[in-house]
């Protein structure tokens, strides 16, 4: 079930994927189950201190944000124990071109 959800949502967002500015990156960052109020507000305040923004928030069939970190920032976000996953918000295919 959470494959079709991401493969969902990927297909969601590979339409209107955004260039970041430059020196930023564009992140999807998913919450870790069970997603409670104070993991999202310390996600976010831990963006906030590494210099990046929050541009979206995922609430459909799971939780995450779309983050935009300045690249050489995202070390900043190892090992934080609310993070389910992690990945580069980038343009993907269904079927191979």
């Amino acid at each position: 079930m959470r494959t079709v959800i991401l493969f969902c949502l990927a297909f969601i967002f590979a339409t209107a994927v955004i260039a970041a500015e430059e020196g930023f990156t564009t992140y999807i960052l998913g919450i870790s189950e069970p997603v409670t109020k104070d993991k999202i507000k310390q996600a976010k305040a831990d963006i906030k201190k590494a210099g990046g923004e929050v541009t979206n928030e995922i609430t459909l069939g799971m939780h995450a944000l779309i983050v935009s970190l300045p690249s050489d920032r995202v070390q900043a976000l190892d090992n934080k124990d609310y993070i389910g996953f992690m990945e580069k918000d980038q343009i993907v295919h269904a079927l191979e071109q």
